[in-house]
Parts: C-alpha cells; sequence; structure tokens
C-alpha cells in the first residue's frame, strides 16, 4: 500500500465498555483523505465513544485505532505509549467539542495561537499571524481581542474551530458542535464546516443535522448498539436505506 493510499482513520475491531455495558463493539472504520464522514445514530450508539477514541480520549478494551498509519496508543511492541509521545501523536488530530473548551481569561486571538506556541514552538509573531488569518477565515477578524464572555455560542465555537485548525491537524474530529447553540447561531457554525469539507479537510463527525449530512458527507455511517449498521453515501442512504433500524431511526428525525 503506498502512502497516500493509507487511510488518515483507519478502526480496527475497536471494542470498548463504558460503565459495564459495551459502548463499542467489534467497529471497523476506514475515512480516506479529503473525506467527510459523518456518523449519525440512536441515543447510546456509540457515536461519541467512537469519535473519542479516535484521539484515545476513551480507551478501547481491545482493536486499535491508526492515524496516518500510524497507532494513536501503541508504539512498538504493542506496547502503550507515553503522555509526552501521545500529545505528539495528538496533535495531528484536531478536535471540537459540544461546549467549546476556550480559555475565559484569553481573547479569540490568544486562544488561537495559544497551542502553536506552546506546543509546537512556534515563534509568537508567526502564530499570531497565522491565528488572525484563521479568524478571519471563519468570518471573526473583528472578534480578535473579544473574551469568550463577550462572544455569542456560534461565534465561540467558530473561535474553538479556528484553534483546532491552527494545530494543522491531518483530520478534524467534530462531536456534535451545533448541540449546544441555539437555533440562530446553528448555521453560522455549519456554514464554516461547510467551509472546510469544500477545501477537502478530512473530517469525521457526529451530528443531527441530517440536511448538513446530506449535502456535505462523501458517506454517512450509521451506528446502533455500539455497532456500525450501514455505511453508504447520503443519496443512496436517505433513498434506500437496508437496515429496517436505519429506517426506523430515520423516520423519527425527519
Amino acid at each position: 500500500m503506498t502512502q497516500s493510499a493509507v487511510p488518515v482513520v483507519s478502526v480496527r475491531a475497536a471494542c470498548c465498555s463504558l460503565g459495564g455495558r459495551r459502548v463499542l463493539d467489534d467497529v471497523n472504520l476506514d475515512v480516506q483523505r479529503g473525506e467527510v464522514v459523518v456518523l449519525i445514530g440512536p441515543s447510546g450508539a456509540g457515536k461519541t465513544t467512537l469519535l473519542r477514541s479516535l484521539n484515545h480520549l476513551e480507551t478501547l478494551e481491545r482493536g486499535e485505532v491508526l492515524i496516518g498509519g500510524e497507532s494513536i496508543a501503541h508504539g512498538t511492541g504493542g506496547r502503550r505509549i507515553g503522555k509526552a509521545e501521545l500529545a505528539r501523536r495528538r496533535r495531528e488530530i484536531g478536535f471540537v467539542f459540544q461546549h467549546f473548551n476556550l480559555f475565559p481569561h484569553m481573547s479569540a486571538l490568544e486562544n488561537v495561537w495559544n497551542g502553536p506556541v506552546r506546543v509546537l514552538g512556534q515563534p509568537k509573531a508567526k502564530a499570531a499571524e497565522d491565528a488572525r488569518a484563521l479568524l478571519e477565515r471563519v468570518g471573526l477578524a473583528d472578534k480578535a481581542q473579544a473574551r469568550p464572555s463577550q462572544l455569542s455560542g456560534g461565534q465561540q465555537q467558530r473561535v474553538a474551530i479556528a484553534r483546532a485548525l491552527a494545530m494543522r491537524p491531518k483530520v478534524m474530529l467534530f462531536d456534535e458542535p451545533t448541540s449546544a447553540l441555539d437555533v440562530e447561531m446553528v448555521g453560522e457554525v455549519l456554514q464554516v464546516m461547510r467551509e472546510l469539507a469544500a477545501e477537502q479537510m478530512t473530517m469525521v463527525i457526529v451530528t443531527h443535522e441530517m440536511r448538513f449530512a446530506r449535502d456535505v458527507a462523501d458517506r454517512i455511517v450509521v451506528m446502533d448498539s455500539g455497532r456500525i449498521i450501514e455505511d453508504a453515501a447520503p443519496a443512496e442512504l436517505f433513498a434506500n436505506p437496508r437496515s429496517e433500524r436505519t429506517r426506523t431511526f430515520l423516520s423519527t428525525i425527519h
């Protein structure tokens, strides 16, 4: 397999239990460079656990996650890697959470350049210049000096996206990024994500925004009870779902 053919994300036989309940049950998934994969399914299906396992926020009991062909959790001989090496490998993964997680004492600009300076060792002047460009990219050039408390929820989420992009990740993970937002703020965040998709950013997204999923996803993966039950292009999935469970789920959310 050539380097270009190596999936950006590869999940192999992933199993995970939380609170005595199996939440991932032999999950296999590949995401190629430039692909947008959307995870959908009922509450408790395992979507967020799968997403969190991609950067080792959840520990698998069995199986493996590879990012760019490299295990996120193991080194040579299958041994668990240490914290410093895990941090290095996580740099290649951007994660946007439901609740922003911005530093409240920092401006929007500082939130974006902080990681490249502290983690990547970039000169502050260069990191700040790049951060300004990223804030402009997400439509917030005029909010560079604002603190999170001075921003709307949608604006805070766009800063969080810019902060993740500042680390130049191989893949962006989104865990229901609009679920904590008021309805009128959802569109501004989804628009930024649409633009990232158009630029062929590799993304794995957990969302209940079905119109967005239909428009942006290359593939939609349906999960139920910790398993992937369907994996198809949006047009195929919405027009002719193969699984009765998928049909039931789609009927409830529509």
